[in-house]
């Protein structure tokens, strides 16, 4: 699922102004300890990042259509405190206070925004392997970078994700463009990618998806079909446990920080074991999900 263009205005300035506050926009390491933030060159603009903790795999936080991860992600990184690895986020370009992204860069797709993160974990000396942590369009980013850089990436959680059989559907009663920063994505383009995408192999995934489809427009007939391209996406791993946080919207990290905490520690508990994800039951032991898979 993805907030579309209509429903994002408002949202994208108040991240904007939130990041900005936040972050000060520095341009080198800051804060102290374990804390990391920076401006990253990715070429000829720049990125900003931050992250916090320590530990390997590295679990990086990728936000929606049009959002700062810094700013969206901002209050839920101090959730992951007890979570044995370092949290990272940033802010794609033309969001929070990463620069615009040049037409020179070439046309906006998945695969574009894909090369671009990879560059900036390279330049900021933030090493694989990463658990990656999509939320909603940044799903389609993290199957293209998978499918790019597979030796990288150790395992996954998908925040209520979108998925590529979704881009037809939205037309239906959203005919605006796919906006993230201030430029229109190809989405055509992109969905061409993330189909040619190699699935997930045996990373430890977690699929999370919302249960009450509600806020985002999508009528009540779209919902069942949105539910159903989740557990397609569940079914793309050898290791994927798939549920849905009951109660919870499109922001589960905001509604049901528990859950994600839940399922990020036990990805990460994985990869640290080299070992499979255990049932759905054992990985949200004390929380209110409904069990997929």
């Amino acid at each position: 699922m993805n907030l579309r263009p209509a429903s994002i205005l408002a949202l994208v300035s108040t991240l904007i102004a939130l990041t900005a506050c936040s972050s000060g926009g520095g341009s080198g390491t800051g804060g102290s300890g374990s804390a990391q933030s920076g401006n990253v060159d990715v070429g000829g603009y720049e990125l900003f990042y931050q992250c916090e903790g320590e530990g390997n795999p590295t679990v990086v936080l990728d936000a929606g259509l049009g959002s700062a991860g810094t700013a969206d992600f901002g209050d839920f990184i101090s959730e992951l405190d007890g979570v044995a690895a370092r949290v990272c986020t940033y802010d794609r370009a033309g969001t929070g206070v990463s620069d615009v992204r040049p037409r020179s860069a070439g046309k906006l797709t998945a695969a574009l925004e894909a090369e671009e993160l990879h560059s900036l974990l390279v330049k900021a000396g933030i090493g694989p392997p990463y658990v990656l942590v999509p939320h909603s369009y940044g799903g389609l980013i993290t199957r293209v970078y998978a499918d790019k850089y597979p030796d990288e990436v150790a395992g996954f959680v998908f925040e209520d994700v979108s998925t590529a059989w979704e881009i037809d559907l939205w037309p239906k009663w959203d005919p605006s463009p796919w906006i993230d920063g201030g430029q229109k994505v190809d989405i055509q383009a992109t969905e061409k990618e993330v189909l040619s995408a190699e699935p997930l192999g045996d990373r430890p995934s977690v699929v999370l998806s919302q249960d009450t489809y509600k806020g985002e427009g999508i009528p009540k007939w779209a919902a069942p079909i949105f539910a159903k391209q989740q557990a397609k996406l569940a079914k793309l791993g050898d290791d994927v446990v798939y549920a849905r946080a009951d109660g919870s919207g499109h922001f589960i990290h905001e509604e049901r920080p528990e859950l994600m905490v839940d399922a990020i520690g036990a990805v990460v508990a994985a990869v640290q074991s080299n070992s499979q994800l255990p049932d759905c039951e054992e990985v949200f032991t004390e929380s209110d999900v409904t069990c997929l898979t």
